[in-house]
């Protein structure tokens, strides 16, 4: 055959009209004086392929102007280089996204859901998402507005948030952060997955003011006059419904909040402390849900026991200080549900994460064992020294193991820990004087604790070595109490796993 396909044809034929200014029926002025430009274009083919144009030709209130019998339109707002780009999206002429610059392709989004091009809007989304993530990380304040406020970009808004929950910390301490619209400083607060305690939006919140009322001393606030209380009360009012107060500690209320009581709603405040001291709920402000810092992505285990591993990570007491901020999130790294009884798996995907926790669902109904590793799992030619850090390290407060052989009390924080469904939660911490054996690392067992104390499918020599009864299943799991202050089960020795899980645990 040497006749072109129908739709080349048509795409040749519309190229060529593009192309010739002979016939034109629409001028488009663009850009903004001294630049201004015109351009050309066809009213037939504009109606049949933008439903925007297609709608402003068939409306009475007409936006446009009739020039010696042509359409006139104006668009100062357009660069020459974008819209040539819309009309030839619209004309049916091919566009080579990647050559475009980035922000450029941002532009074109932008313009492209102005005109109702709407195969190109999601596609335009898909590329950025895809192809240039790196840049939209760096320059997620440029996004912002466009993931914000138009609800047509679902995919680049879900992405956008997605950045911001996953290291809210990241997030805030950017300095374009104190720039935001006040419009978009709300949407911000009403995201629910900030993996970020309560008191940080606070703070984040006082910045963004404190930068629209700079000449206000945030360290002199008793000071202040009553004309800068009211003018800062008048900043903050906007916000006020969408900061949890309600769940933040009475600790963290003294610590980052009561100094500025004068510039809370007196009400607001009153209902705070009822809140505390009488445990009322509010009744003239919401009782906003928890962020989602506080959920654990766990089958295993719930929020309130995850609640109580941060406070044992802290060196915390559960029994006091339950309800508060946690210190600590957890992220899945290794599930057997995902990735089955791999000890492979469970290396790939656990190594060299810094401090984690694993969960273990054992064979009794109800009974849940566990244990806290404040270094990276390894094997015994990469293992960590004891001056790793315990979190991450993103993490600002890069915590050190102790260096000396005293393991008394607090020093390498490593814990084994049980629950069941008495709701005995019991926590153990290693008693040896010696260090090294709080961890077992060894590239061919899973996570095991103590010399025997909480092992998740070690291999046969060190079952042998240990004088274990080895199991040659793929979910066995041993203890015997050795190195850690606690029996996880009543009777020593083998048992079946049903599932185990584990969790980087990332400061907050």
């Amino acid at each position: 055959m040497n006749s072109l396909p129908l739709n080349k044809k048509i795409v040749q034929y519309t190229d060529q009209i593009y192309q010739n200014k002979l016939d034109y029926d629409v001028i488009f002025i663009l850009d903004q004086k001294p630049n201004v430009k015109k351009m050309f274009g066809h009213s037939f083919i504009l109606k049949v392929r933008s439903f925007y144009f297609k709608t402003v030709f068939q409306c009475t209130n007409k936006n446009y102007e009739l020039v010696k019998n042509c359409y006139q339109f104006t668009f100062p707002e357009y660069s020459f280089e974008i819209f040539d780009t819309i009309l030839k999206i619209i004309y049916g002429k091919e566009i080579n996204v990647s050559t475009m610059d980035s922000e450029f392709l941002l532009n074109l989004l932008e313009a492209s859901d102005r005109f109702k091009l709407f195969d190109k809007v999601d596609y335009l989304q898909s590329y950025l998402i895809e192809v240039r993530s790196s840049w939209i990380y760096d320059n997620i304040f440029k996004l912002i507005p466009t993931a914000f406020e138009n609800d047509n970009f679902h995919q680049l808004k879900s992405f956008v948030i997605d950045l911001i929950c996953k290291d809210t910390k990241w997030f805030l301490s950017l300095k374009q952060f104190n720039d935001l619209p006040e419009n978009q400083l709300i949407k911000f607060l009403q995201i629910n997955d900030l993996s970020i305690e309560e008191f940080h939006v606070w703070n984040a919140v006082l910045s963004w003011s404190f930068k629209r009322n700079a000449d206000l001393n945030e360290k002199k606030v008793i000071q202040w006059s009553d004309k800068e209380i009211d003018r800062f009360k008048t900043t903050l009012k906007p916000f006020i419904p969408f900061i949890r107060f309600f769940q933040i500690s009475s600790v963290k209320y003294w610590d980052y909040i009561h100094e500025f009581d004068k510039v809370l709603p007196e009400g607001l405040v009153n209902e705070i402390l009822e809140y505390y001291f009488k445990s009322s709920l509010p009744v003239n402000y919401s009782l906003l849900p928890l962020r989602n810092v506080r959920m654990i992505d766990s089958d295993i285990i719930s929020s309130e026991q995850a609640e109580i591993i941060s406070l044992w990570i802290g060196n915390k007491n559960p029994e006091k200080l339950m309800g508060l901020e946690w210190d600590f999130k957890f992220n899945l790294l290794y599930s057997t549900r995902k990735y089955g009884y791999s000890i492979k798996k469970f290396h790939e995907y656990c190594d060299n994460k810094g401090a984690t926790i694993v969960l273990v669902k054992t064979e009794i109904t109800d009974e849940i064992i566990g244990g806290y590793n404040p270094i990276s799992w390894g094997n015994d030619s990469n293992i960590e020294s004891v001056d790793s850090p315990r979190y991450l390290p993103d993490d600002d407060e890069l915590m050190d193991m102790e260096e000396n052989n005293n393991t008394s009390n607090n020093d390498s924080y490593a814990f084994l820990f049980f629950f069941n469904k008495n709701g005995k939660n019991k926590m153990g911490k290693i008693n040896s004087s010696d260090i090294s054996y709080f961890i077992h690392n060894c590239n061919d067992c899973g996570p095991c604790f103590g010399t025997t104390d909480l092992w998740i499918t070690p291999k046969e020599a060190h079952s042998d070595e240990h004088n274990i009864a080895y199991q040659p299943l793929s979910n066995f799991g041993y203890h015997r109490k050795d190195c850690y202050d606690i029996e996880l089960r009543e009777e020593p020795g083998g048992f079946q796993i049903v599932d185990y899980e584990v969790f980087q645990v990332v400061h907050v």
